[in-house]
Order: structure tokens, then C-alpha cells, then sequence
């Protein structure tokens, strides 16, 4: 009888021991999903800022690549023209090689190729010589990586900015000028 009862404190005290561990797991866990529920919740708000961000670079770059076309088809510089026709295709799929970039290192370049596809074969290979020919755009379009692909994307833009830009001669600045003093005037 007494061996009985000693046998059944026993699993009595041991049953006690696995359940009072077992809250003390179940205590953890539950921190552990809590904890993993904000990280989840702050990473899709992060993810979710980068591709906004991503959406607004994008549009300053093609109203920003808008803007030169317009002048150089202004100018009538088709050298200019064919330029910036060269690198529309970057541009205009800045927010998809920007997402693909934020995956890793080595994607610039397999990215821009599948975008360059809608375009001729030779579109491509041209963009390529355009690079190697520019130091800085060499050493951004070598980086393969989205900190290159920004950098690329705003060098391209203002490589040719200079020549693209409005010349206006000193009578049109001094017609300008005597609009705005009317202008005033006239309050």
C-alpha cells in the first residue's frame, strides 16, 4: 500500500512539474507570436513605403525625361532625341528594376535586359556602349545594385542636361522682364 501511494505522489509531483513547465512554454510562445505578428506588421509597412517610394521616383524621372525630350525635339537635336529614346525603356520601368534590385545584389542588369526585350535587339547592345563610354555610368551599371541603378538612372538624366537646355537671348530675358514689371504695376 504504501509503495501504491509513494508511486502516486510521485506522478502527482511530476504532473505538476510538466504542467507548471508547460504554461511557462505556452507563455512564450504566445510572446513569440505577438512578437512576430509587429515585426510582420512593421516589415509590410516598410515594404510597402519602398514601393511608394519606388512609384514616385519613378514618376520624377519620367516627367523629369519628358521635360528633356521636349526640349530636344525643341532644338530639333535628334542626337538628343535618339539619347533620350535610349534610355526610356530604364526609365520607364524604374519602379520594377528598383522592386528587383531591393531582392539582391547581381539583379540590375538581368532586369534591364528583360526590359529592354519589348524593344529591337540591337536597342540594348546600344545601351550598353552608351554606358562603357562614361566613366560614372560605367563604374554605377558595374555596381549592379540598386544604389547603382539610382545613381545610373539620375546620371543618364543629367548627362545630356546641359545641351538640352533653353537658350534665351537677352531680348527675350528683357521682354520678360518688362511683362513681370507691368504685371506688377498693374496690383
Amino acid at each position: 500500500m504504501f509503495f501504491v501511494l509513494s508511486i502516486t505522489v510521485l506522478f502527482v509531483i511530476i504532473s505538476a512539474y510538466f504542467f507548471l513547465r508547460a504554461e511557462k512554454f505556452q507563455r512564450i510562445i504566445i510572446g513569440q507570436k505577438r512578437e512576430t505578428s509587429s515585426t510582420l506588421k512593421e516589415n509590410k509597412g516598410l515594404v510597402d513605403s519602398m514601393a511608394l517610394l519606388a512609384t514616385k521616383n519613378e514618376e520624377f524621372a519620367k516627367n523629369r525625361l519628358i521635360r528633356l525630350k521636349e526640349r530636344a525635339q525643341e532644338q530639333q537635336n535628334d542626337a538628343l532625341i535618339h539619347y533620350y529614346e535610349l534610355i526610356s525603356p530604364m526609365v520607364n520601368n524604374y519602379a520594377a528594376i528598383f522592386r528587383d534590385c531591393l531582392k539582391g545584389k547581381g539583379r540590375l542588369q538581368s532586369i534591364s535586359k528583360k526590359c529592354f526585350d519589348n524593344c529591337d535587339e540591337k536597342t540594348f547592345k546600344e545601351f550598353i556602349k552608351l554606358l562603357k563610354n562614361e566613366k560614372q555610368t560605367k563604374r554605377f551599371w558595374s555596381a549592379n545594385n540598386l544604389n547603382g541603378f539610382i545613381s545610373l538612372v539620375e546620371a543618364l538624366l543629367i548627362l545630356h542636361e546641359e545641351q538640352s537646355k533653353v537658350i534665351i537671348s537677352a531680348n527675350d530675358v528683357a521682354s520678360k522682364q518688362l511683362l513681370i514689371k507691368k504685371a506688377a504695376n498693374s496690383k
